[in-house]
């Protein structure tokens, strides 16, 4: 950013602003209005030799507003060694993707709390930000003991790298609910919102038990939609537009 000082002009290069009048008006209305024009201009341009922090303070004024505090960065605190690092890596990645940055914060709190040390405790084996499975980090070239010894800060270009490749294989991401159907089965992203990713009796089913919205025994794209709209109504009210450029 500039810092924008306005520069002072020598007398004799002094020039006004006179705004055009209607030629229909009489002449001495016309002669009036420009008087009062040229009054307004040298007002003007006096305030602004006499004041110019005046004129800077419009322009900051008129300035776009910086970005706001990051969706659910407050939770992220209590896991993340540098806040503010791990802040600006959630934007950069979101800004490849072509995501608001909301949608990442909510899928990924969704998954580990953020907490990038996160373990799935019933067994299945995944870890991290957004929970790598065993044959994932291997696709990736990686391992989920490496993946354990990474900050969040480090884990974000895997987990570009991931929604990279469920991209490339599915298309681009269009709501929050594709996004987390991307990390949590991508065979179900564009599906009917009666389709079925887990049921009674599968293992699978008792891992993500607490995704059946409706509990009656089968996760659906409808059970996962509903509760990302309950739990994360700011990331589900968040559209495309808003995703950083």
């Amino acid at each position: 950013m500039h810092n924008w000082e306005p520069q002072m002009p020598a007398r004799r290069d002094r020039r006004y602003l006179v705004l055009p009048l209607p030629a229909g008006l009489p002449r001495k209305v016309r002669n009036a209005g420009a008087v009062l024009a040229l009054v307004a201009g040298t007002n003007l341009l006096s305030h602004q030799l006499l004041n110019p922090d005046a004129f800077r303070n419009l322009f900051a004024a008129a300035a776009p507003a910086g970005h706001g505090p990051l969706y659910l960065l407050d939770k992220a605190s209590a896991y993340v060694r540098d806040p503010e690092a791990f802040e600006e890596s959630v934007r950069e990645i979101a800004a490849r993707l072509g995501l608001p940055p909301e949608w990442l914060m909510a899928v990924m709190y969704a998954e580990s709390r953020l907490d990038p040390a996160a373990v799935n405790q019933r067994g299945s084996g995944a870890v991290g930000l957004i929970q790598f499975m065993p044959s994932t980090a291997a696709e990736l070239r990686t391992s989920t003991a490496q993946i354990q010894r990474m900050d969040g800060t480090e884990q974000m270009e895997l987990v570009y790298r991931y929604l990279d490749l469920v991209r490339s294989r599915y298309g681009p991401y269009e709501t929050l609910t594709d996004l987390y159907l991307a990390i949590l089965f991508p065979k179900a992203r564009g599906q009917d919102p009666c389709f079925v990713l887990y049921a009674q009796p599968e293992t699978a089913y008792k891992q993500n038990a607490g995704l059946d919205e409706d509990q009656d025994g089968r996760v659906t794209v409808s059970d996962i939609d509903r509760r990302l709209r309950r739990v994360f109504p700011t990331a589900y009210g968040t559209g495309l537009h808003n995703a950083e450029m």
